[in-house]
């Protein structure tokens, strides 16, 4: 097949070379492109050309290679929207127009596509498919279904901001005029606009108004574009019937499949949901039942056990009895306590009264002592409060006395001050007299600013040098360590270690670079880091090389090994992490943590007697030596101690028995063995995939590359070379650098000196200016102390006057504390007496107590037994309410579940106070309950807990298992209900496909079938006779259309897909089924760009007959075919159009500018001068020669062979 963009070859096939005129190839720069309409115009098309050249012969064009004037490109003028109405037999939704403005090759275009077949034809390159852009795009639809350019904004012409399409589409008998649908995209910002008949619209609105046409531009089975009919030919056979259905079936057709697929998946999760829950209620009710004699004896344990605890509850039935008991008992005691003291008192009382009556008078002394005391000690607080007032006096007396000496030596102080001021005074007035010069500011300060301009030139100039020469440092640091770098590998070249380092550059240079970071920052780890595989080991043996590395992919040479999960996440950090946080940014780099590096884990599957009877030689883990965490981690991945090795084939039988052991694969010879095993089949189920052994490509001796040397010493002197060129351009900057800070500081400098000269002057101008305000001051202050100095005697007078107040004050304070003192001594007196008075009192009142000191001590004693006898009661109170208490919550409990119909406790509690009542009795009891419990040692405590918790999971199982299966009953009805509405149409729609597919194939001498491949269940609980057995059809998802065909009489009809057939077998079969569409279809166009791509001319002929019959039929959709070629003797009919894209520097301009810049249309092509001028050369004269009509009758009416525009570009 020849390639999409490159012109056929003629030379293969003579009819194809018969068929084309020697035309001059098409040259098509992306500014000379138009299209002109000439519907109206085909009968006016003299007065359309220049009449020099319709009426000079010599003006006309003597061969096709001649040349027409170039023209500057202009836009076309678009028809009024009555013009339309011309045109009939559009379907409602088919393309009436289309003009393109600034559209991909376009500068203006406009297109009136029939209602019928539109051959789009053209030489490559011309804009062909830029219509089929056109229409996917104008109709709202993103660029994803052309499979071209990914923005809109790439339609944009070239050169040009903003693009127009304007698509008019037939209206429906309800619409009063044609849409007209207009998108303008803007090349900034990748923006669109839509209008709709001129209004403002949105995209979404625009594809609202397209689907009510039956639209489908996302279907391929109604829109396919060039670079989408190779994704078309490869559409699986599903995605090909959800396609058909909404091309020809509608939308319900598609709801109801989908809705069948919905009820099929749900149905399907159910029913695995049901399988589950059957398969765990099967298991859990084995269990239940193997569990139930445990139980029994568990729950009779647990009787055991509730009736020592609730024996153990009853003990304070019995404290509370015996607790009330003795309260009861230690009350009593206490009354009658209480009564003898009564009596006691009575009979001591005569005698006690005299005791009583000396106490009472020695209190009425000890009150009256308290009083003298007291008044004693207010009248002390006032002397001391006296004696403090004449202190402040006196005090105060002495600061008058000091303000009045201040005031006479502070006269003398003024007159000193007075004279000092006056001197000042007259310095001042004389340097007044001394005005400063005059200086010029304005200047000094223009010298100062063009210094600091200078300064700011200068340091711009070291500004500007130094980002350079901080580059030069960073370049010059940086090749001077490549050159350190590589001349160690140079150095090292050679080495095995230098030899495998370069295998894992090629392998991956970004493991390369992550190694070469760890080796320099080995100490940021806790622990060692070892590198990949293809570095830290090597063959003990290296004729293995080609069977070890057949064991390996490449990801397992390359994977980094840390030891522990902190070195882990830094390397992490600082491999894989992003450049902005200090990593790498490194992608290709696989980490590993290995913090197990013991190899007793992996022991091989079998002995070393099994191995060699197997005929293995050895294992895969033993021809590698390397560190051991390495080996740990490659045993972990790729099981290298279970892979063994093989000198020889082992047999049959050897074969056999090994995948019957745990060896995970085997190396034999050139091939590599590796088992799959699933364990639910036995020693019966594994199975064996081979592979060839790869040659070895990284453990391998190889020669040194002399020419990688070379390249290195190359690299090393062009690193060395260009550091040494840096250096000597750093030290250049420097020294410019240098050199600009010297002229900065001398300037500066010179600018600070002019700024200190500049602030002396300013600072003499601003002092001589402040004198006239220190003059002022001066004088005010003299004032001042003139009139100081005159009121001196006033204020000495008015101080004498307090001093005087505060003497008269001192006189009174001391005649007072005089009378204080007087009444101290006589309140002394007082308190003197009232002591002998308590002395006296006390003294007679213990000599009364002691004379009845019998009574008393016989009243205390009953006294004190009173207290112990009433605090007992009281503790055996207490004891008997905190035991009733507890008595209480026992009684409760038993309450409680007598209430719940549980009257065990009452009846045990009855028994306890009836029968036992007594604490022995009960601990009797409580020890034979004991001995049963023991009796009864073992099993789970959870077991029961475990048995009730498993019992309500199986109830809640089966209630689970009824609702699921009463669902699937609901899924089924539901099913089939959708499925009768669905598929018997779906078998009618696939039948007339499959009729109009077989009779296209049957006109060409081949054979064609269409039909529904209908997928089923193979679940063995859907393979009933009620679902139709093993041919259910319940895979909804999985449903689909195959295509059948056969291009030779010799072979069987075969499915169509990528494999079996030819390019241009596939591609007849495309268009034969999408014509096979078109008496079905809904959709009002459709459109196939070259789709004739790869087919033979005889092929390509029948195809293009018959779609030019299924086209033409009454009652078809409008039809859009693109085609770069066209053969000989081609088939046409009345009503179709040929849309004929011209393009190249030849064609004219659609509008010209005159000389007073007005427009004017230009020329326009006209074919009638073509076909003039090709019976001029005798080209179609004769019958059976070549005709450039290709069978349109030019000779006859032009017009009547369907609409052919003229064009402009």
């Amino acid at each position: 097949m020849a390639p999409r963009g490159s012109r056929r070859s003629r030379a293969s096939d003579s009819d194809v070379e018969e068929s084309r005129p020697n035309t001059p190839a098409s040259t098509a720069p992306n500014d000379k492109k138009r299209i002109r309409r000439s519907a109206k115009l085909d009968d006016e098309s003299d007065n359309t050309v220049d009449s020099s050249s319709s009426s000079s012969p010599e003006r006309m064009p003597r061969s096709v290679n001649t040349r027409l004037p170039v023209r500057k490109p202009q836009v076309a003028a678009g028809p009024s929207n009555d013009n339309v109405e011309i045109r009939s037999g559009h379907q409602p939704g088919a393309i009436v127009r289309v003009k393109l403005t600034n559209f991909v090759t376009y500068t203006s275009a406009e297109f009136f596509p029939g209602p019928s077949l539109n051959m789009v034809i053209g030489p490559n390159g011309t804009g062909k498919s830029t219509l089929v852009c056109a229409i996917c795009l104008g109709l709202g639809w993103p660029p994803k279904h052309l499979g071209r350019a990914k923005e809109p904004a790439e339609f944009v012409k070239h050169g040009c901001r903003e693009a127009t399409m304007e698509i008019e589409l037939q209206r429906k008998p309800s619409m009063r005029k044609n849409p007209v649908i207009t998108r303008v995209i803007k090349r900034e910002g990748n923006q669109s606009t839509y209008l709709i008949n001129g209004k403002q619209s949105s995209g979404r609105e625009v594809q609202v108004l397209a689907n009510s046409f039956n639209i489908q531009i996302d279907n391929l089975c109604q829109f396919l574009p060039q670079d989408k009919v190779v994704e078309f030919a490869m559409m699986t056979p599903v995605d090909l019937l959800v396609s058909t259905q909404r091309a020809v079936a509608g939308p319900e057709m598609t709801n109801l499949h989908e809705e069948l697929k919905r009820l099929r998946k749900d149905q399907s999760k159910v029913m695995k949901n049901v399988k589950d829950a059957r398969a765990q209620l099967a298991h859990l009710e084995s269990r239940q039942e193997g569990q139930r004699p445990e139980v029994e004896r568990l729950r009779e344990r647990a009787k055991v056990k509730l009736r020592l605890e609730r024996l153990e509850q009853s003990r304070a039935i019995l404290r509370y009895q015996a607790a009330k008991t003795l309260s009861q008992e230690a009350k009593e005691r206490a009354q009658t306590i209480s009564q003898e003291l009564k009596h006691l008192k009575a009979a001591s009382a005569p005698a006690l009264a005299k005791v009583r009556s000396k106490a009472e008078y020695e209190a009425r002394a000890r009150a009256f002592k308290t009083k003298c005391e007291k008044e004693l000690t207010n009248i002390l607080k006032t002397c001391d409060n006296k004696t403090k007032e004449i202190m402040k006096l006196d005090d105060d007396m002495k600061e008058k006395s000091t303000q009045i000496e201040a005031e006479k030596t502070g006269v003398s102080k003024n007159k000193n001050t007075i004279a000092q001021e006056q001197n000042k005074l007259r310095d001042l007035r004389r340097k007044k007299t001394e005005a400063p010069e005059n200086f010029d500011v304005t200047g000094l300060t223009n010298e100062m600013q063009a210094l600091r301009g200078r300064v700011a030139a200068v340091q711009e100039k070291i500004n500007d040098l130094e980002p350079r020469k901080t580059d030069l440092r960073d370049r010059g640091l940086r090749r001077k360590e490549d050159a350190k770098a590589l001349a160690v590998r140079l150095e090292t070249f050679g080495s095995h270690a230098n030899q495998q380092e370069e295998k894992l550059k090629g392998l991956s240079e970004a493991t390369w670079k992550a190694w070469d970071w760890i080796q320099k920052n080995q100490d940021q780890f806790t622990q060692h880091v070892y590198g990949p595989p293809i570095v830290e080991c090597s063959l003990k043996d290296p004729h293995m090389a080609d069977a070890i590395e057949s064991i390996f992919q490449q990801t397992d040479f390359k994977f980094i090994t840390a030891q522990n999960t902190a070195d882990f996440q830094l390397l992490q950090k600082k491999l894989v992490g992003s450049t902005a946080d200090g990593g790498l940014g490194l992608h290709d780099v696989s980490l590993r943590e290995r913090s197990d590096c013991s190899m007793d884990q992996f022991r091989p599957p079998v002995s070393p007697e099994q191995m060699q009877d197997l005929g293995l030689s050895g294992w895969a883990l033993d021809c590698l030596q390397g560190p051991v965490a390495v080996l740990a981690q490659l045993c972990v991945e790729k099981g290298l101690h279970r892979c063994g090795i093989s000198s020889r084939e082992p047999t049959q039988q050897q074969h056999d028995e090994i995948g019957k052991t745990d060896i995970q694969s085997y190396v034999a010879g050139q091939k590599v063995y590796h088992f799959l095993r699933r364990r639910e089949y036995g020693a019966a189920g594994y199975s064996a995939r081979v592979q060839d052994v790869r040659r070895a490509r990284y453990w391998t001796d190889q020669p040194v590359d002399m020419g990688r040397k070379a390249a290195l010493q190359r690299d090393l002197n062009e690193a060395r070379g260009e550091a040494a060129a840096i250096h000597a351009e750093f030290v250049d900057v420097t020294d410019q650098i240098k050199q600009l800070d010297g002229e900065k500081r001398q300037m500066t400098g010179e600018m600070n000196a002019k700024k200190e000269e500049k602030e002396a002057i300013q600072s003499a101008r601003v002092a001589y200016d402040r004198l006239d305000v220190e003059i002022q001051t001066k004088e005010e202050s003299i004032k001042m102390l003139r009139e100081s100095i005159r009121g001196v005697g006033a204020r000495i007078n008015g101080i004498q006057k307090e001093f005087d107040d505060l003497l008269v004050a001192k006189t009174e304070a001391v005649l007072a504390f005089a009378a204080a003192t007087r009444e101290v001594k006589s309140k002394t007196a007082a308190l003197f007496e009232a002591d002998v008075l308590l002395v006296e009192a006390m003294s007679d009142h213990q000599v009364a107590a002691a004379q009845n000191n019998e009574v008393v001590q016989a009243i205390q004693q009953k006294e004190a037994e009173k207290n112990t006898a009433t605090e007992t009661y009281r503790q055996q109170h207490d004891l008997a309410l905190k035991s009733k208490n507890e008595a209480m919550i026992v009684a409760n409990e038993a309450k409680r579940l007598a209430r719940e119909g549980d009257e065990s406790f009452n009846e045990l509690l009855g028994h306890v106070c009836q029968s036992l009542n007594t604490p022995e009795n009960l601990e009797a009891e409580i020890d034979a309950e004991k001995a049963k419990l023991e009796l009864t040692e073992g099993g789970n405590a959870q077991t029961i807990a475990e048995f009730e918790r498993r019992a309500r999971d199986i109830e809640t199982l089966r209630v689970q298992v009824q609702d699921v299966n009463e669902r699937q009953a609901e899924f089924r009805r539901h099913i089939k209900e959708v499925r009768e509405r669905w598929e018997p149409r779906l078998d009618e729609i696939i039948a007339q496909i499959n009729d109009a597919f077989s009779d296209s194939f049957a006109r060409i001498g081949c054979a064609g079938q269409v039909a529904v491949y209908k997928a089923s269940s193979d679940d063995p609980d859907e393979c009933t006779e009620e679902n139709g057995g093993a041919e259910n059809g319940l895979d909804f998802e999985k449903w689909s259309i195959e295509i059948s065909v056969k291009f030779r009489e010799s072979e069987p009809l075969s499915l169509l897909d990528s494999h079996r057939q030819s390019g241009g077998e596939r591609a007849v079969s495309t268009i034969f089924y999408l014509m096979a569409l078109q008496s079905l279809s809904r959709a009002p166009f459709r459109v196939v760009d070259e789709i004739n791509q790869g087919m033979d001319p005889r092929n390509e002929r029948m195809v293009h007959g018959r779609m030019v019959d299924i086209a033409a039929d009454d009652g078809g959709s409008q039809y859009f075919l693109i085609t770069p070629k066209l053969l000989s003797g081609l088939k046409y009919r009345r009503g179709m159009t040929v849309l004929c894209i011209v393009s190249g520097e030849n064609v004219p301009a659609a509008r010209e500018r005159d000389d007073e810049g007005a427009w004017h249309e230009g020329p326009k092509v006209d074919f009638k001068l073509f076909v003039a001028r090709a019976r001029d050369l005798g080209i179609g004269a004769a019958a059976g020669a070549r005709r450039i009509d290709s069978g349109m009758g030019f000779g006859q009416s032009f017009g009547s062979a369907g609409q052919s525009p003229a064009v402009g570009a």
